[in-house]
């Protein structure tokens, strides 16, 4: 190596330890931290695909990367997958939920250093006029990105919205999944 490639690797060890939440330092899922960002919402994607699947077989469609508003579709249900992991302030941050989108729910994914999380909400309980969710115990502000006609300053698509790990359910079994799925979607996939 030499004198500026070490130069350059000096500060980026340096970095990295500096920036990971020392929670993430070996933990069990270090690996979604080191995840390029925009292609960590492919992790949650196959996640709620391969775990939904073994629940509904032969019931799901999946879309493999930005094709659309939805991203895996159960019978006539489709759902928008957001995924986020835990930051330096406690909290999954999730961008771009979209106020008309071609979507029935959202199934947000949270992956803490050693915990996985989860909360879903039909679109029709997001309050998008109001900036808020209120549902099922959870009570938390949406953020207009912009980008949306409205705003002359955007910083983003849509709108943002930061659950804590308390505000979701830790999951740890299929079953853990599947109850708080379908206490939101039961009705609606049968």
């Amino acid at each position: 190596m030499n004198d500026l490639e070490m130069l350059l690797k000096n500060i980026l060890d340096k970095m990295v330890v500096e920036d990971m939440p020392e929670q993430w330092i070996n933990s069990k899922f270090l690996q979604q931290r080191l995840i390029q960002i925009d292609k960590r919402g492919s992790v949650g994607e196959r996640f709620y695909m391969l775990a939904l699947a073994q629940l509904y077989p032969r019931r799901i469609e999946y879309r493999d990367g930005d094709q659309g508003d939805w991203d895996l579709k159960i019978g006539k249900m489709k759902f928008e997958i957001k995924t986020a992991s835990l930051d330096k302030n406690g909290k999954f941050q999730n961008e771009g939920l979209k106020k008309n989108g071609d979507y029935n729910g959202v199934l947000f994914l949270g992956i803490a250093p050693n915990d996985i999380y989860m909360y879903c909400i039909k679109i029709e309980n997001i309050d998008f006029d109001n900036l808020k969710i209120d549902h099922n115990g959870v009570h938390v502000n949406l953020h207009n990105r912009g980008r949306d006609g409205e705003e002359k300053h955007a910083t983003g698509a849509g709108y943002k919205c930061d659950l804590k790990p308390e505000q979701m359910v830790k999951i740890s079994t299929l079953d853990d999944l599947k109850i708080v799925f379908e206490k939101e979607f039961g009705n609606d996939i049968k």
